[in-house]
């Protein structure tokens, strides 16, 4: 099963998101039988980011509506377990519904959840820094914005204490610079904007990070123009 779920989640990385779905629903249906809560929540959180993406690429409503189901089941899952599972598989349920919030615009509701992730979450520190840089920009959004982008920053230093050569620090590392580009575009400071988000392009196209290349390329041409259109 772990083995199942590690090839979807290669299959989502490489955009290849109706062959990752299968399979994702495949684990599903066996890990309902077997009652496998935290394969459930590894399961149900890899979907939901499926739909998020694919949320932001169509802006269709279903897909939105996916995200949050899918993540909302995976939240469930781990609250009535909280005391049997481990805690790094615990804080990813709370942070799939968080994500899936955030992509909703809900950024209150979103915050305690990242918050709570960050205190159960028995992961290393590059991983942690992943959390960190989600709470950060939540609180930039919120009007805390020195005290978010000081965060975001402290989670980017956290994340590359880990192995620069691993497929998910490189991940978390450009979704923490593609976060900080678009925040210094909202203050004004495009020129560092500009000089982040060319950073986190290189580490997307030098690691064949697909979907933060594609996404630093949205980014990068917004700042170009001038445009503050950013989803946070």
């Amino acid at each position: 099963m772990e083995e199942k779920l590690a090839v979807a989640n290669d299959l989502r990385e490489k955009e290849q998101y109706g062959e990752a779905a299968k399979i994702y629903t495949e684990c599903l249906m066996e890990l309902v039988k077997i009652n496998d809560p935290e394969g459930l929540i590894h399961c149900l959180g890899g979907q939901s980011l499926i739909y998020k993406i694919l949320s932001r690429q169509s802006r269709d409503r279903t897909y939105k509506n996916l995200t949050l189901s899918f993540a909302a089941e995976a939240y469930r899952i781990g609250i009535e377990n909280s005391h049997t599972i481990d805690g790094r598989v615990l804080s990813i349920a709370y942070s799939s519904y968080g994500d899936a919030l955030l992509m909703d615009g809900r950024f209150p509701e979103a915050f305690p959840l990242f918050q709570k992730s960050l205190e159960v979450s028995t992961a290393g520190v590059p991983e942690k820094g992943r959390l960190k840089a989600h709470i950060g920009g939540i609180k930039y959004v919120l009007g805390r914005k020195e005290e978010g982008i000081k965060e975001i920053e402290e989670a980017l230093s956290d994340i590359r204490t880990g192995d620069m050569e691993t497929y998910a620090i490189r991940v978390w590392e450009t979704g923490a610079l593609n976060g900080l580009a678009k925040i210094y575009a909202l203050e004004g400071q495009k020129e560092k904007a500009a000089q982040i988000i060319t950073e986190s392009l290189q580490i997307a196209l030098d690691h064949k990070l697909t979907i933060r290349e594609r996404e630093a390329q949205e980014i990068q041409a917004k700042i170009s123009s001038g445009s503050k259109d950013f989803s946070l």
